[in-house]
C-alpha cells in the first residue's frame, strides 16, 4: 500500500514523461530572455525528441533552447554543465542541462502543489 501511494505521488509529479520542458527564446527577440532571466514572463515549451535544455551566451546576447546533450544521459538527470570557449577574442559560454526548465538563470523551485503533495505523501507513509 505504501509503495502504491509513493508511486502515485511520484507519477503525478512527472509532467510529460520522457519529454523535457525548456525555455525557448533569444534576447534578440525578447529582452526578458537576457540575464537576469525573467522566467515569470516566459512559458516552457515541451521538447519532444530531445533530452536536454541549453543556454548559450556571447557578446551580451543569450539564447535558450531545446538541445541534444549527451545521448547516455536521460531526462531528469542532474548531470550537466557549462563550457566557455574563446574564438577570435570572442568569449562564448554554452550550458546543457537535463531537468525541466533548467535553462533559466534562476534556481529551480518546487511548486506549492508539489511541496504539498510530497508532505502529504510522507505523512501517509510514516
Amino acid at each position: 500500500m505504501k509503495g502504491a501511494i509513493l508511486f502515485t505521488v511520484l507519477a503525478g509529479l512527472v509532467s510529460t514523461g520522457l519529454a523535457i520542458q525548456c525555455y525557448v527564446c533569444t534576447s534578440d527577440d525578447d529582452v526578458a530572455c537576457n540575464d537576469p532571466f525573467e522566467s515569470f514572463t516566459m512559458t516552457k515549451q515541451t521538447c519532444y525528441g530531445t533530452n536536454s535544455c541549453t543556454k548559450a551566451a556571447a557578446l551580451g546576447q543569450v539564447s535558450r533552447a531545446c538541445g541534444y546533450g549527451n545521448s547516455t544521459v536521460s531526462v531528469g538527470s542532474s548531470h550537466g554543465g557549462c563550457t566557455t570557449t574563446k574564438i577570435f577574442g570572442i568569449e562564448a559560454t554554452s550550458c546543457t542541462c537535463y531537468l525541466d526548465g533548467c535553462n533559466s538563470a534562476n534556481l529551480p523551485k518546487l511548486s506549492a502543489f508539489a511541496t504539498l503533495t510530497l508532505v502529504t505523501a510522507f505523512k501517509a507513509l510514516f
